[in-house]
C-alpha cells in the first residue's frame, strides 16, 4: 500500500502522536464519539410522535426520514438495513424505537441484535397521541436511568478508532487546492494509524477513472468501481438526454473557477488522498475491514452522507468551496473551508477556516494540523457547527436505479 503525505513546516505524524482520543467502546469492537439516546421513528406514519417524545427530553436526538410502506422490495430492503444501522451505530447508546403496529415492533424486537438498551412503542396499541406520548416519554426516562446505570463513560482510544466519512460541496477552485488536497493528507493519516475511511457521491468521480485504474490493485475492487461510476454516467445522459461529461461542471462550479469536469472530479479525488483502495460498497453496506472504501451513492450530500453513516463512520471531513448546509445528526460533520467570501458570510456554520492557507499565510504542514486538532477535538466531545444548528438529515434512494 503507497501512502505518502505532503508536510511542510511541521511533522503531522509527530503532531497526531500527541494528541489523546478519548471513545465508547462497544462490545462489536468499534468506537462511538458521542452516546446519543434517540428516539427512532420507523415509518412516517410516527414521525410527529417521535418528534413529540423526543422533546420531552433535551438529551434525547429524533431520528426521522419519512421512511414509506408498502414498498418494492429493493426499497424495502434499504429501509430496514437503515433502521439496523442506527439501532447499530457507534454513536449510538441508547434507543426507544417507534413503529406503526405491534406485529413490527415485534418483528423488529426479534430481529435487532444491537448490544445497547432499547425500548420499542407500537402507536396503535397506545389509548390516543396523549397516552402514547406519556407512554413513550415513561420509556425514555427508564433509558436514562439504564445508560446511568450502565456507567457509559469515555476512555482512552487509538486513531485507529476513526471512521471516517468523506464529503465534499460547492467545488471550486479553493475546495481543489485547499480544503480536499488537505483532507486527504488526514486520511492517509488515518488509514496509517489503523482506521478507515469512506468517500462516496459516484458521479463526482466520472472523468477519474485513471486514478482507481492505478489505486485499485485488487481486480475485482476496481471493476466495481469503474462499474459503479459507468453505471450512474449512462443513468445521468438517458435521464437528461445530454452528455454529463459535456454539461458539468456546473454553472456554479464555474463561477467558482473550475473549468472542465476532471479539474471538478480531481479535486473530488484529492481528498482521499494516496492510498489504495480496499473495497467497493454498495449504499450503506458497512465496510469489512479497516482503510478506504468507495461506496455507490447518488450526488446529493444528504444521500451520501446518510450512506456513510449506514456504513458505521462515526465522524465526517466536508471540504467546501460554496457554502453547503449538508450535515448527518448521528455522524458529526466537520466542514473544511478556505474560500474568503464564503467564510465572510457562513463563518458561524464552518468549523476549520483554511483561508489562510488559500492566501499563502499558512503552509500545508500548518493547515493540516489545524484540521487534525479540529477532529481530534470533535472526536473527544466538542460539538461542531452542524451539531449547534440541528443541521442534517437522513435520506434514502428510492429504487436501484435512482440517481
Amino acid at each position: 500500500m503507497y501512502m505518502s503525505i505532503t508536510v511542510s513546516s511541521t511533522d503531522l505524524f509527530d503532531f497526531a502522536s500527541s494528541l489523546e482520543w478519548h471513545g465508547y467502546r462497544r462490545s462489536d469492537g468499534r468506537v462511538g464519539i458521542r452516546n446519543h439516546r434517540i428516539v427512532l421513528s420507523t415509518v412516517a406514519l410516527t414521525d410527529r410522535l417521535a418528534a413529540a417524545i423526543a422533546a420531552t427530553d433535551p438529551d434525547s436526538l429524533c431520528i426521522i426520514g419519512a421512511l414509506s410502506r408498502g414498498l418494492q422490495k429493493s426499497d424495502e430492503v434499504m429501509v430496514e438495513r437503515f433502521i439496523r444501522s442506527v439501532l447499530t451505530h457507534p454513536n449510538v447508546g441508547a434507543a426507544l424505537v417507534l413503529t406503526h403496529d405491534r406485529v413490527s415492533a415485534e418483528r423488529l424486537a426479534g430481529e435487532t441484535d444491537a448490544a445497547i438498551p432499547i425500548e420499542y412503542l407500537a402507536f396503535m396499541q397506545c389509548g390516543g397521541r396523549a397516552q402514547a406520548v406519556a407512554e413513550g416519554t415513561e420509556k425514555l426516562q427508564m433509558l436514562a436511568s439504564r445508560q446511568n446505570k450502565l456507567e457509559q463513560r469515555r476512555s482512552m482510544v487509538g486513531q485507529d478508532a476513526v471512521a471516517l466519512a468523506l464529503e465534499c460541496g460547492g467545488s471550486d477552485v479553493s475546495s481543489s487546492i485547499c480544503s480536499n488536497p488537505v483532507i486527504g493528507d488526514i486520511c492517509d493519516l488515518t488509514i496509517a494509524a489503523g482506521g478507515s475511511a469512506v468517500v462516496s457521491e459516484t458521479a463526482e468521480f466520472i472523468g477519474a477513472e485513471a486514478v482507481f485504474e492505478d489505486r485499485c490493485p485488487d481486480p475485482v475492487t476496481r471493476q466495481m468501481v469503474l462499474d459503479f461510476i459507468s453505471y450512474r454516467a449512462r443513468l445521468m445522459d438517458q435521464d437528461s438526454g445530454k452528455d454529463y461529461r459535456g454539461t458539468n461542471p456546473t454553472r456554479e462550479n464555474i463561477d467558482g473557477g473550475l473549468t472542465t469536469l476532471i479539474e471538478k472530479s480531481m479535486g473530488a479525488v484529492s481528498k482521499t488522498g494516496t492510498t489504495d483502495f480496499v473495497s467497493a460498497l454498495e449504499f450503506g453496506m458497512p465496510p469489512g475491514a479497516p482503510g478506504l472504501h468507495f461506496m455507490d451513492t447518488p450526488f446529493f450530500s444528504p444521500v451520501s452522507l446518510t450512506g456513510m453513516m449506514m456504513a458505521g463512520c462515526n465522524l465526517g471531513l466536508f471540504a467546501m468551496g460554496v457554502f453547503n448546509p449538508s450535515g448527518n445528526p448521528l455522524c458529526p460533520i466537520i466542514k473544511i473551508c478556505g474560500n474568503p467570501q464564503t467564510l465572510r458570510h457562513w463563518r458561524e456554520d464552518i468549523d476549520v477556516e483554511l483561508d489562510g492557507y488559500f492566501t499563502g499565510e499558512l503552509d500545508r504542514g500548518g493547515a493540516q494540523q489545524t484540521v487534525l486538532a479540529r477532529m481530534n477535538a470533535v472526536f473527544n466531545g466538542a460539538e461542531t457547527a452542524s451539531e449547534t444548528f440541528g443541521e442534517g438529515q437522513f435520506m434514502l434512494p428510492r429504487l436501484k436505479d435512482a440517481l
